[in-house]
């Protein structure tokens, strides 16, 4: 007995162990931190105390990340599989765990959550009440780079995402649209005079790719407001600011309801396309896949004029 109790008080803490394989796996002090819901600095001092304990060293430091030694390599392989049998004996979930096992966190760009996730939520909630998700939105056309990714992301963008496996579900489509009550006070627009109207503008994303499908000059508009949200371009068509150059997805239910209208029946192919990313190895890939299996259904049965893709 004595002899264990020595074993026993010369192991280093578990939180000094899990801190030591997070860094390991992350190759960083910072992503560890995140994901312990700990300080750099706390990250920092736990891995002192372990490279005092073994009186070795155990990181050293390239570029921005924090490599392991060679004898780091090694003991985090002996950590890692310590840290798994322990998990393993308690692997027995609780409640609470087994509530938290059917919650599934959704990244979406905030106008796609706005204008297209949430009048179709209840379909989703209706088919899989067993799932709880947890939306969160990011604004649109950024770049989104984070140490804790959600479950699953819906973006519209080029795809270029690093750490993920990605599934381009959509091309999309665009074409200018108005409220109804703009076209009462202008009649007779044509792709001659409407360049003479107010336009609402992207600060991002031209009218350029639908002025040289519509074979017309793409000068500046002399006439315009520009806004850096996409959103707000719609809500600006729907009071009746002007003409704005859509995203079909976006405006698939406006043109439904008859809130906006397409002026000319010209689409042409969007700039970016609709991705679905997420990490392989997640312990809820069975929720994942209900869920993203129901967003290729939807885009699949929408009206918009995308060109969505399949799972098998």
């Amino acid at each position: 007995m004595k002899n264990l109790q020595t074993l026993y008080r010369n192991l280093p803490p578990i939180a000094v162990l899990r801190t030591f394989e997070a860094a390991y796996r992350w190759q960083g002090f910072t992503a560890a931190a995140k994901e312990l819901c700990v300080t750099h600095s706390a990250v920092s001092q736990q891995i002192r105390i372990l490279e005092e304990r073994v009186g070795h060293t155990l990181f050293y430091r390239s570029g921005n990340a924090m490599l392991p030694t060679e004898q780091g390599k090694r003991l985090a392989q002996d950590v890692r599989r310590a840290l798994e049998g322990l998990a393993m004996i308690f692997d027995t979930p609780s409640p609470a765990d087994a509530a938290e096992s059917h919650i599934l966190s959704f990244e979406v760009m905030a106008p796609i959550a706005q204008h297209w996730l949430l009048p179709r939520l209840h379909s989703f909630r209706e088919l899989h009440p067993e799932i709880i998700l947890d939306v969160r939105t990011t604004p649109d056309l950024v770049s989104v780079d984070s140490a804790e990714p959600a479950d699953l992301a819906l973006r519209y963008g080029d795809g270029h995402w690093r750490g993920v496996e990605k599934l381009k579900v959509a091309d999309e489509t665009v074409f200018p649209v108005c409220s109804p009550e703009f076209l009462k006070k202008h009649p007779g627009i044509t792709l001659e005079n409407f360049r003479a109207l107010p336009l609402l503008l992207h600060s991002v994303i031209s009218w350029q790719h639908w002025f040289e499908e519509a074979g017309i000059s793409t000068d500046p508009p002399p006439r315009s407001l520009v806004f850096n949200d996409v959103s707000h371009v719609i809500g600006a068509a729907l009071i009746g600011e002007g003409i704005a150059m859509a995203r079909a997805l976006l405006v698939e239910d406006y043109l439904k309801d008859g809130r906006l209208v397409k002026v000319f029946d010209i689409p042409a192919k969007g700039t970016y396309s609709y991705y679905l990313a997420w990490q392989n190895g997640s312990p809820r890939e069975h929720l994942i896949d209900r869920l993203r299996r129901w967003i290729v259904q939807e885009l699949g049965q929408s009206n918009a004029g995308l060109a969505p893709s399949r799972i098998r």
